[in-house]
């Protein structure tokens, strides 16, 4: 870590009353891909059909931003490392288990990294060492996360189905996200840096271990306000 790196560690450390950087674990929330699937659909998604995605974690942050705006996606990179490839499509499991590995909490190391994560990719308007860890999620493996981006965006984003491959494309040659640990983010209200306006939005951060990496992946669907005459018209068709 650089020095301010290391001050506001030191900081959040303080703050959530731990000294333990890899041990101490910190509540996360519930899924918000499995709820957001349920809300979505109607079913739940069968326990015995998927692993959360700590099975995916490879043994061993730079950081990578992608982020997507209605469906527009761009990409900042800090390092570059070799990607292995991966035959996941992202489409349904590659092997139905009965086997699911779960986790509730975070280290405090992790944590943070999430956390920079975030402050790096929304500026210094937003401070997010001030968020709780129980608004940071762990998520199922790749193909449910896969499934509900695909779910979400076939609603409010044109012409996903045309852009998918090459977003996930992208997405595989940064990270590798079937070796990842998945995680969302659910802000409250107030420290939302989406909610002016917002119809809807998902935040998740791949986090690739072996790799040192970090890829958040953030998309937001705007309310576009009427304009003057918009609203003229409306107003006339109602009455």
């Amino acid at each position: 870590m650089v020095s301010e790196e290391k001050r506001q560690f030191k900081e959040l450390c303080s703050r959530i009353g731990s000294d333990k950087q890899d041990t101490e674990s910190h509540r996360l929330g519930s899924s918000q891909t499995l709820r957001g699937l349920w809300e979505m659909t109607g079913q739940a998604v069968n326990p015995d059909l998927y692993h959360m995605s700590t099975a995916q974690e490879q043994p061993t942050t730079a950081v990578t931003h992608l982020s997507a705006n209605s469906g527009s996606t761009t990409a900042k990179k800090r390092s570059r490392s070799n990607t292995a490839s991966s035959s996941d499509d992202g489409a349904s499991p590659s092997s139905p288990t009965r086997y699911k590995t779960t986790a509730s909490g975070l280290s405090v190391k992790d944590l943070f990294c999430l956390m920079s994560t975030l402050n790096s990719c929304f500026g210094p308007e937003y401070d997010f060492l001030s968020a709780r860890s129980d608004e940071f999620c762990l998520e199922p493996e790749l193909w449910v996360v896969k499934h509900y981006i695909s779910q979400f965006c076939s609603v409010y984003v044109d012409k996903y189905e045309d852009i998918s491959p090459e977003l996930w494309k992208t997405i595989e040659e940064e990270i590798v996200p079937s070796q990842c640990l998945i995680y969302s983010y659910r802000p409250d209200h107030l420290s939302d840096p989406y909610s002016s306006g917002c119809l809807a939005s998902f935040n998740y951060f791949f986090h690739n271990k072996s790799l040192r990496r970090v890829l958040f992946f953030s998309l937001r669907v705007l309310n576009d306000p009427l304009s003057a005459d918009d609203f003229e018209d409306e107003m006339q068709d109602l009455f």
